[in-house]
């Protein structure tokens, strides 16, 4: 399994606190929300890449997608899915489904930001980004190279 949310980013964590009714919610850190009426949320928190993904890919990418080619890569390595066993697989035959209910929002709200000031300041990779299932398509992308624990660090 892999889970990364506000109640922690490793399943016994997550599930613990779930037990303990530990709250994932508190003030917003994120952004300055001081103009809205609400400012609590279920945010994520210390949360790192780091071993999971490439530190120029992770500059590049929209959080969610992180999130995703994070606990997929640790729900892989919980599964036992390793590169011995990926070699083995028909990867035509093997797919993956994240469950997500939104794309990148920053990456979508900076490209609004952009175009006030102009067409040619705003990111060209908005709308893939920006999409439900990108997050899956890139750890699908990731996962078609035979080197499970590299693929993206390099």
């Amino acid at each position: 399994m892999g889970v990364v949310t506000p109640l922690g980013h490793e399943p016994d964590v997550f599930y613990n606190n779930l037990l303990e009714g530990v709250s994932g919610i508190s003030e917003i850190e994120t952004f300055d929300c001081a103009q809205f009426p609400k400012r609590i949320a279920g945010e994520i928190k210390s949360f790192s890449t780091d071993g999971w993904v490439a530190p120029k890919f992770s500059k590049r990418m929209d959080k969610f997608m992180l999130y995703s080619l994070t606990a997929g890569k640790k729900a892989l390595q919980d599964g036992g899915v390793n590169e011995d066993v990926m070699e083995e697989l028909d990867k035509t035959k093997c797919g993956v489904l994240i469950g997500s209910a939104m794309g990148g929002m920053k990456v979508f709200n900076d490209a609004i930001e952009a175009l006030r000031i102009s067409y040619r300041k705003m990111n060209p990779f908005c709308v893939p980004f920006a999409t439900t299932n990108m997050g899956s398509i890139m750890l699908a992308m990731d996962l078609v190279s035979l080197n499970l624990d590299s693929a993206m660090l390099r």
